[in-house]
Formats: C-alpha cells, sequence, structure tokens
C-alpha cells in the first residue's frame, strides 16, 4: 500500500466516502477546490492506495496557513476500516504539514465517533475544547464537537 497526494481522477472514487449516514461526502466541487489549494499551497491531500487492484482505500485533507493547519477530512472506506490507513494518513499528513512550517494542527470530532477519538489521542493529539450541539443529526438535535490540537515540533 503505498500514500500519494490527491489527484484529480481520485475524486471520482472519493466522492463516494462518508463518514456514517448523517455526514455527506465531500462534494465534487469542494474536491476540486482541494486541487486548487494544493497548488496555491494552502491546502495538504493524500490518498492511501492499493498496490495491487489500484483502489482508495482512504483520504486525508488539511488546510494551513503559516504555523497552523486544520484537518478538514479523514475517511477510511468502509471495508479498509481498522487496518491502520487512517493512522498511515494522520502519520504522512503530520511529517508533510511540519515541513511546510505548521507548528500546531486543529481538528474536530464527533465524541460518539470513538475509532477517531482513539487515533487521535494515540497520535498526541490533546483535547483542548468542547463544542456544544456543533453537529447537526439526523433526528433533528445535535452533536458537540471536540476540538484536539497537535503540536508539531
Amino acid at each position: 500500500m503505498s500514500i500519494r497526494a490527491l489527484a484529480k481522477l481520485d475524486i471520482v472514487d472519493i466522492q463516494n466516502f462518508s463518514l456514517a449516514p448523517n455526514d455527506p461526502s465531500w462534494s465534487k466541487g469542494a474536491l476540486e477546490d482541494v486541487l486548487n489549494g494544493m497548488r496555491q499551497g494552502t491546502y495538504l491531500a493524500h490518498v492511501r492506495v492499493d498496490d495491487i487492484t489500484g483502489r482508495i482505500m482512504g483520504y486525508v485533507v488539511a488546510s494551513y496557513l503559516f504555523e497552523q493547519a486544520d484537518v478538514q477530512n479523514i475517511i477510511v472506506s468502509q471495508a479498509d476500516r481498522g487496518q491502520g490507513v487512517g493512522r498511515a494518513l494522520l502519520q504522512v499528513l503530520t511529517k508533510d504539514l511540519a515541513c511546510h512550517g505548521v507548528e500546531n494542527i486543529f481538528l474536530e470530532v464527533r465524541p460518539s465517533n470513538q475509532a477517531a477519538v482513539s487515533l487521535y489521542q494515540s497520535a498526541g493529539f490533546v483535547l483542548m475544547q468542547k463544542r456544544r450541539g456543533y453537529y447537526p443529526l439526523v433526528s433533528g438535535l445535535r452533536e458537540d464537537a471536540w476540538v484536539f490540537s497537535l503540536k508539531c515540533l
């Protein structure tokens, strides 16, 4: 398995990736904006690919400006969860962001997404804030967001 930069041809494949039924996948336009941001030096995005089949297993997107970055999305296909794909993507992303001069990385996650929370904590991210009622739910209720940060030293 290899990790490489997001390419235009990847958009069709990853458009159908989503975390949960109430989390919409990113639109083609949003992903094209990421590609433009990569060219302008404001985004990093990577995909993990199965070298045998060429199938994309997951992707990660982060925006950055000067010393701060925000992980926008990290999604692993349903079939590939629990195999270290997300961890590998996060490791490559944090190293690349540090190489671009980023000192602090931020991300937010639903507390109900325990797999992601565990991943971020094991990678050294620290819970720094809770945002009450941040995410809308299908039921009409809202779920909190937990904001994590990581110092890149």
